[in-house]
């Protein structure tokens, strides 16, 4: 009996060590094969990588104002962003998405920063109503809801509703940017 499971063990070991090389094979086999027109020297960046850095680093043909339905998407985007700001309590988030020409852009950053640290919990609702652009420019009109807990006042939600325009500049360096909204009371305390 003994000389029985020896042997079973030894068979079993050999056709393990035996079975390595074919599975070895098989995985081996299962690559695709690489033909020279594939394979690149080490020292030349992948082409599509490079054109994704360059689309991601500049706002694209397709955000730009002779493309209505991509300048629509890219305003929507920007207007998105902005409510996330907001909604992640991030006051550079908010600012990243107006431009330079924002009137009175000091106050306004101000404004909202302070507005942002008193408040601890908000939920913004930013529904489009009506969006137009044209040429450079372009106006978003929503219908704006913001739920938001004070910190003074933590068991009370505060609420405002109001009706917001958005006026969008395009840049071809920067893409679009909110250069004015009215009123600005809502995002302010």
């Amino acid at each position: 009996m003994k000389a029985l499971k020896k042997l079973s063990l030894a068979l079993g070991l050999i056709m393990t060590l035996a079975g390595l090389p074919v599975v070895v094979a098989a995985f081996v086999m299962s690559w695709p094969a690489r033909s020279p027109q594939d394979q690149q020297p080490p020292d030349q960046p992948d082409k599509k990588k490079d054109k994704k850095k360059k689309k991601d680093d500049s706002p694209g043909a397709e955000d730009s104002p002779d493309n209505a339905a991509g300048a629509r998407r890219a305003v929507k985007r920007v207007l998105s962003d902005f409510q996330d700001g907001f909604e992640g309590h991030s006051p550079r988030r908010v600012t990243d998405s107006l431009d330079e020409r924002f009137e009175d852009f000091p106050r306004f950053e101000d404004a909202v920063t302070q507005f942002l640290e008193r408040t601890s919990e908000m939920r913004m609702n930013l529904r489009e109503s009506t969006t137009e652009v044209k040429g450079d420019h372009a106006t978003v009109i929503v219908d704006a809801e913001m739920i938001f807990t004070d910190k003074a006042k933590p068991t009370q939600d505060q609420r405002r509703r109001e009706r917001i325009q958005f006026d969008f500049v395009y840049n071809p360096k920067k893409g679009w940017k909110i250069f004015e909204i009215t009123p600005r009371q809502f995002f302010e305390s």
